[in-house]
């Protein structure tokens, strides 16, 4: 299911293989799951999700 923010926009990064911003954006959400991947089967897996959310929130400035 693709999120829709209220308004009902969807986001869609189909395509764009030229748009380097979209590739880089991209490359975070890959690279978010990979981290989340790597520490979900440890003894603590909430840490794996604690490093997920640091990850997103640094590259996407989500603290401002």
């Amino acid at each position: 299911m693709k999120y829709k923010n209220k308004e009902g926009i969807e986001l869609s990064y189909e395509g764009h293989k030229n748009d380097l911003s979209v590739q880089l954006v991209k490359d975070v959400v890959r690279e978010s799951i990979k981290v989340g991947d790597e520490n979900i089967n440890t003894r603590y897996p909430m840490q794996g999700w604690l490093k997920v959310k640091n990850f997103l929130k640094e590259n996407f400035s989500l603290d401002d």
